[in-house]
């Protein structure tokens, strides 16, 4: 994702698929209408389960709030802050963990175990020396794994590691202890395992050295034991309830950033860490392409992951040889020296991220090339589509992705159209599609208008981009929202330290993931009322799902018309997102504090076929046979 909102042509042409709905006799407080559904298909596509992806980057704490690293700056190489261009809440998040300030240690260049600092604790005679970091969140009976490298120039030094608490008394309490090998003159790498007596948000790991001299410290690590493969266990099972079908593994520090796939690969106690120029911070690392993949596994997602232009073709041939060559390729052989002989299997792959620079064309072949060379069944992606890419690289592709960060949705289908009348022109008409490897409201808003990606004003808008998809399913095959984690509110997932919460866009992509069905149908069409509604069914046409988005302050009323089906259809159920407390207002929010202010309940049926959509809501009704 970039921070500039990408320039859309905005030529606007009448919306035929846009449903209208007939206004009807008026209620006490709410509109009716009337809605028939047809059985014949909107055109001769498909509603693609990929049109409900998602998106994960390494902008600001969109992995760390995903990672279960629970240590900030363990490579001691400096905390630096976030660009100050997308500054939002100025309140601490999982990036600005940092060392306590004390006089016992500093930082040092002399002989680093990795990078280019560690840390160095001066013991005094008549005291202990202590390292700690504050503001840790741990749970009663859970198992905490310590690992670092230490060095020490005195053989009498005694090591131990804490978790500790203060109390409302301000006396502290020790959660959880154990003691440390002594430390030699030559680097060697410590563990513990710390199980915690207790629940708090507010715990410290403390080091506490007892001797005299001096102990150096790099590379320390604290992860809950229950982790997946490195990562949240609730954020794993947050994922899996989300069910992305794939997620996207790119941006702006992939391509053209500081990052490079090969150095996050291997031990990540070994891996350099490097400055994000793109979004600030320093980044450990710890989490590559590999860590990405597996994640994907854990939730039962397909991986897409963009290659950087910048790289140049030979690092993307190597990557994918990395990922999907066998253990006796030169790339496979690293990778089953890592610790995995088996290939990953990575279908998805996206050369560049958001560049439409001269001479992108030619790169963009060159590289599909280099890409299916070491993978001959390589799904491959361009990065913004021109009717140049598609008419010269359309041999060598197979889909094309615009991204979208706007509240315009005639402008979002407008731009469609325009990508589709390329295709429809082209010779690879029929195999060309279009994904949308990246969407929301905005991305350039970085003032307090942030807070609205967290808000059922940005769940709504999702919704109808989501029935603007469905729409365009004849050519769009595949969707990424942005973001998946925290991204200064855009996140599906808001984490912190504790725990999280799912945001409203996180309900309203579960609704649409779940309730969807591959056939896209025709609706009724008269006088357009300011309600959005897509249907879809199952192959058979036994089963309909009606998404229906009521942007207005009141209720409407649907009396649904299903005689083109034949007797018997009926509503047989449904689910609503809204607001928990009914008060008609776009800008509320999940919180910590509050999770469920924004709900997804089950749909109240009135009688028969009508149905009320309540206000400032999204519905998936479930229609078939009695």
């Amino acid at each position: 994702m970039k921070h500039t909102i990408l320039r859309l042509s905005l030529m606007m042409i009448p919306l035929t698929f846009m449903i209208s709905l007939t206004p009807g006799p008026a209620g006490a407080g709410d509109d009716s209408v009337n809605l028939k559904v047809y059985s014949t298909p909107l055109h001769g596509g498909r509603i693609n389960p990929m049109l409900y992806g998602g998106f994960m980057e390494l902008l600001d704490d969109v992995v760390p709030g995903m990672w279960a690293e629970m240590l900030g700056d363990r490579g001691f190489e400096g905390v630096l802050p976030t660009s100050t261009w997308d500054y939002f809440r100025g309140e601490p998040n999982l990036c600005d963990r940092d060392w306590d300030k004390s006089p016992d240690w500093s930082y040092d260049t002399d002989r680093p175990f990795n990078d280019k600092q560690s840390c160095r604790l001066t013991v005094p005679k008549d005291r202990p020396a202590r390292l700690s970091q504050s503001k840790l969140a741990v749970r009663k009976g859970v198992a905490y794994i310590f690992t670092g490298y230490v060095r020490g120039d005195s053989p009498s030094d005694e090591l131990r590691v804490f978790l500790k608490t203060l109390l409302p008394d301000e006396s502290w309490t020790t959660l959880a202890s154990a003691r440390l090998p002594k430390a030699g003159a030559e680097w060697r790498k410590v563990n513990a395992r710390l199980v915690s007596a207790g629940t708090t948000d507010r715990a410290v790991l403390e080091v506490e050295v007892r001797g005299a001299g001096h102990l150096w410290l790099d590379k320390l690590s604290l992860m809950p034991e229950d982790n997946i493969q490195g990562w949240r266990r609730d954020v794993v099972e947050a994922m899996k309830e989300l069910a992305p079908p794939i997620v996207r593994w790119g941006g702006s520090t992939v391509d053209p950033g500081p990052y490079h796939w090969s150095d996050a690969t291997g031990d990540r106690d070994l891996r350099p860490s490097f400055v994000n120029r793109v979004w600030g911070r320093r980044d450990t690392n710890d989490v590559g392409v590999e860590e990405f993949v597996c994640l994907c596994r854990a939730v039962g997602t397909e991986p897409l992951i963009c290659v950087s232009l910048g790289d140049g073709v030979a690092s993307a041939r190597h990557m994918v040889e990395y990922l999907n060559g066998p253990a006796d390729s030169e790339w496979g052989r690293k990778r089953a020296a890592n610790g995995r002989p088996e290939p990953y299997g990575v279908k998805y792959w996206q050369v560049g991220n958001e560049i439409d620079a001269p001479g992108y064309v030619k790169s963009l072949v060159e590289f599909a090339r280099a890409v299916r060379a070491a993978d001959p069944g390589a799904i491959v992606l361009s990065s913004f589509p021109t009717k140049e890419i598609i008419d010269v690289a359309g041999p060598d592709i197979n889909i094309v992705c615009p991204h979208y960060y706007q509240s315009d949705l005639d402008g979002v289908d407008s731009d469609l159209r325009r990508i589709e009348g390329w295709i429809r022109e082209s010779a690879g008409r029929d195999r060309i599609r279009v994904g949308v490897t990246e969407w929301n409201i905005d991305a350039g808003n970085w003032g307090l208008g942030r807070g609205k990606l967290n808000s059922l004003g940005c769940a709504l808008f999702e919704a109808q981009f989501l029935n603007v998809l469905h729409r365009h399913s004849e050519f769009v095959a595949l969707a990424c929202r942005s973001n998946m984690t925290n991204s200064f509110s855009g996140g599906s997932i808001q984490t912190n330290a504790a725990g999280l919460y799912r945001t409203p866009s996180f309900l309203v992509m579960t609704l649409y993931r779940t309730h969807s069905r591959p056939l896209p149908l025709r609706l009724a069409a008269d006088i357009p009322v300011n309600v959005d509604v897509t249907a879809c069914a199952s192959e058979d046409k036994t089963g309909v799902t009606i998404f229906a988005v009521n942007p207005r302050k009141e209720p409407v009323r649907l009396v649904l018309d299903f005689t083109d089906f034949g007797s018997g259809f009926s509503v047989r159920g449904g689910e609503v997102v809204k607001d928990a407390q009914d008060r008609r207002q776009i800008d509320i929010i999940n919180s910590f504090a509050n999770p469920q202010r924004v709900v997804k309940v089950k749909l109240e049926r009135e009688s028969g076929n009508v149905v009320m959509i309540p206000a400032l809501s999204i519905a998936a009704i479930d229609c078939g046979k009695e």
